[in-house]
């Protein structure tokens, strides 16, 4: 199991990106219940609606 680098509540961006987010959880597989390497992020989209999509964690960076 890779140990995870971000943890719930971080302030995150796409490593080539602009758009903050906060990390709210950590995706996990249904069957081993092992870290899948996403996270599941929360973030304003273009109209102020909150959204939430996963991630890979390699592709953030704290902010």
């Amino acid at each position: 199991m890779k140990e995870e680098q971000l943890k719930e509540g971080d302030w995150v961006k796409e490593k080539n990106g602009t758009q903050g987010m906060t990390v709210v959880a950590h995706v996990q597989d249904s069957r081993t219940k092992e870290p899948t390497g996403e996270v599941k992020c929360q973030y304003k989209n273009a109209v102020g609606e909150t959204v939430e999509s996963n991630f890979w964690e390699a592709d953030l960076i704290k902010i």
